[in-house]
């Protein structure tokens, strides 16, 4: 009789399971775990709200099951981005902190803009916070040679807020316009030598009255 009855239960045991289909996942997405808010902090030129609608996709999501990964490569390809924070703050919430690239220069060329960010990426031309102190940047080809001058600034401590534009010439030549309109004409090779002597004498009074630093012929300084 015994036997009949374990028999018996199994049978109504294995019709329970087979006509009830249970999602665990769906479960635990449901339950005190799921993610309700989402804070994102550190943006400043990237479209806060696009970034903030494709991140609203995991609200509802386990905030266990959903990894960290799969969140940045949500949102990495926007515009700016350099880095990306994730940190759950369990039980609900994650937090998103954004690393931008900072912009360097507006690059003009066949009436197209474009903006040059760190790290020589270059992305269409779009309005930053920080516009009015982006410097000019001209000629074709310029995008591309740019970053290597930029780099021997900063490595000179070239103080950039002096500069008003660039201009780049296709022999490899760039001519650098100061904000007090002097000009800097650069040679093709070994500029670095020739944007130190400009430093070291740029703030002397007898070079005070001179609008033109000729470099372009080695080893010598031409005045204007």
């Amino acid at each position: 009789m015994r036997g009949k009855k374990s028999f018996f239960l199994w049978v109504l045991l294995f019709i329970f399971l087979t006509t009830y289909n249970f999602d665990f996942t769906a479960n635990i997405e449901n339950s005190i775990f799921s993610i309700r808010e989402i804070e994102l902090t550190g943006i400043k030129n990237s479209d806060e709200n696009k970034i903030k609608k494709k991140l609203d996709e995991f609200k509802g999501k386990n905030i266990i099951l959903i990894s960290t990964k799969k969140l940045k490569e949500t949102i990495k390809d926007f515009d700016f981005i350099r880095e990306i924070k994730i940190k759950k703050i369990y039980p609900e919430k994650i937090k998103v902190e954004i690393n931008e690239l900072k912009p360097l220069a507006i690059f003009t060329n066949d009436n197209q803009m474009y903006l040059l960010l760190e790290a020589g990426k270059i992305i269409e031309y779009k309005e930053v916070s920080d516009r009015d102190s982006l410097t000019l940047v001209y000629g074709k080809g310029a995008e591309k040679n740019f970053y290597i001058l930029h780099a021997s600034l900063e490595e000179l401590g070239f103080n950039k807020e002096l500069i008003k534009k660039f201009d780049y010439f296709d022999i490899n030549r760039w001519d650098i316009v100061l904000k007090d309109d002097k000009i800097i004409k650069l040679p093709v090779d070994g500029y670095e030598e020739s944007l130190k002597r400009f430093l070291s004498i740029y703030k002397k009074e007898n070079f005070s009255n001179f609008q033109v630093f000729d470099f372009r012929i080695k080893g010598q300084l031409i005045l204007k």
